[in-house]
């Protein structure tokens, strides 16, 4: 798999993610918050992704 779609996949889960997480918890959060917040976790994946290709050639 090519990265754009590596991306796209990654921004479709984000969003149903941060999607389920607030209606879940915050049931009358704003769809604005609802997108901020997939923003953040595609973000994350995005670092934690980083962080795990730093340590595998370091090792």
């Amino acid at each position: 798999m090519g990265k754009l779609e590596i991306f796209f996949i990654r921004l479709f889960l984000s969003i149903m993610f941060a999607f389920m997480l607030s209606r879940f918890f915050f049931q009358k959060m704003p769809m604005l918050k609802v997108f901020g917040l997939a923003i953040i976790m595609l973000g994350l994946a995005y670092v934690l992704e980083f962080f795990r290709k730093r340590n595998k050639t370091d090792s």
